[in-house]
């Protein structure tokens, strides 16, 4: 490697960054069409937010399937041309006529084509990275929370002076023209004759032999509660980003100004994703993983107690730092503990964890909000989870491989 040029794999992050914040797009963007989508098409909280469920569901087949290609295949047109399916299905909504066709184009093309966003773009990233891993991550892993300050103001700009159908069309094609950063994925440095950053990886997680098949894996103990860590704090984050624009619109803000709420969650999430990989270098990861979890439970405080649009954004900036700073510290624990040779197809079945909170989560939460006339009862059901998620962290230690 020629010391005058910059490391390909910061490219590498850069690609990484544009295809997670398609993923950030389809997750943030949801919460502002939510009102449009229950008045055009006459559905119910609880309704409307299982069609983010069934979009979930699929996405997590979709993980799992594109986490094997990415093992196995030249990642850059499985990734576009998976990544075609949401721009497709996102279009598609637009000129939905009836409710089985939101379904099938909002939940199911757009679920199909987002395992083609996240996981290889973090898989990949990992690969070229020895030494700042984890900040390596966290950096591309800001395309959502800047997706989310982007995408809910201009969603909700446009929703303000046009309509929900032109609002889709947009959305889809900004995923398009992003999609195009899967042509900057390499499969691994040595298809470009170079070493990861910072060296070569230790032996041990290098070597194929030494490296878990994924069907081990999943049996540990270490996986089963990294999971079970992931759908808590999942579930969590997904109520409430699904509906605390809805709240602010409730408690008497505006379109515009509601549109902050989440917003400030996605600003948040930009530097705790950075922090926490930051800091992972210095500090145990199971002690970040502890104080995060805690740090989210109780910022949602914040928002019980608050009637003020500076009391959504204080509560915002503080939640999304927490949820984000856990988000680096999964796929690395993973690499460490599992090695990399398997690493696409076990970090897709782990991704699942997203999908099993997005499908009871949101409809909880809508039902919740439907069934008491509150969003309280949601909010009390965040914190306890996220504290059992903290206490958690006390129970991660690296599995022997026999």
């Amino acid at each position: 490697m020629k010391k005058n040029k910059i490391f390909y794999g910061w490219f590498i992050i850069l690609g990484a960054f544009l295809l997670i914040f398609l993923d950030g797009l389809l997750l943030y963007s949801f919460g502002v069409l939510l009102p449009s989508i229950e008045t055009k098409y006459g559905l119910s909280n609880a309704s409307v937010a299982s069609i983010f469920s069934v979009r979930c569901l699929v996405f997590a087949f979709s993980m799992i399937l594109f986490g094997k290609l990415t093992d196995k295949y030249k990642p850059q047109k499985v990734i576009f041309f998976g990544g075609l399916l949401s721009a497709l299905g996102i279009f598609l909504t637009a000129f939905s006529t009836s409710k089985i066709a939101l379904f099938f184009n909002y939940g199911v093309l757009t679920g199909l084509g987002d395992g083609a966003f996240y996981v290889p773009a973090i898989v990949i990233a990992q690969r070229w990275f020895n030494k700042r891993r984890d900040f390596a991550v966290g950096l591309a892993t800001t395309g959502v929370p800047i997706s989310g300050l982007v995408v809910n103001p201009l969603s909700a700009y446009i929703l303000k002076e046009t309509n929900l159908e032109t609002t889709l069309i947009v959305l889809s094609i900004i995923t398009l023209v992003f999609l195009f950063g899967a042509f900057l994925m390499k499969e691994s440095p040595e298809e470009m004759n170079l070493e990861p950053y910072g060296g070569k990886f230790p032996k041990e997680e290098d070597d194929i032999e030494n490296s878990w098949s994924s069907s081990a894996a999943i049996k540990t103990l270490s996986f089963n509660v990294l999971y079970l860590q992931l759908v808590l704090g999942m579930l969590s984050f997904l109520i409430v980003v699904t509906f605390q624009y809805d709240l602010a619109l409730q408690r008497g803000f505006n379109i515009l100004t509601s549109s902050l709420a989440p917003a400030s969650i996605a600003a948040g999430s930009f530097f705790g994703r950075l922090v926490a990989g930051f800091l992972s270098d210095y500090i145990d990861r199971n002690k970040i993983l502890f104080s995060v979890f805690l740090g989210q439970a109780l910022s949602i405080f914040i928002i019980l107690n608050s009637n003020t649009i500076y009391g959504f954004i204080l509560f915002g900036i503080t939640f999304g730092f927490c949820y984000a700073g856990w988000i680096p510290i999964f796929p690395s624990k993973l690499k460490d503990f599992y090695g990399k040779a398997n690493s696409g197809v076990i970090y897709g079945i782990f991704g699942t964890g997203f999908s099993i909170s997005a499908i009871f989560g949101p409809p909880l939460g809508g039902y919740l909000i439907d069934k008491f006339g509150t969003y309280e009862y949601g909010l009390y059901f965040c914190i306890i989870v996220c504290l059992i998620a903290a206490f958690l962290s006390l129970l991660i230690k690296k599995p022997t491989k026999i």
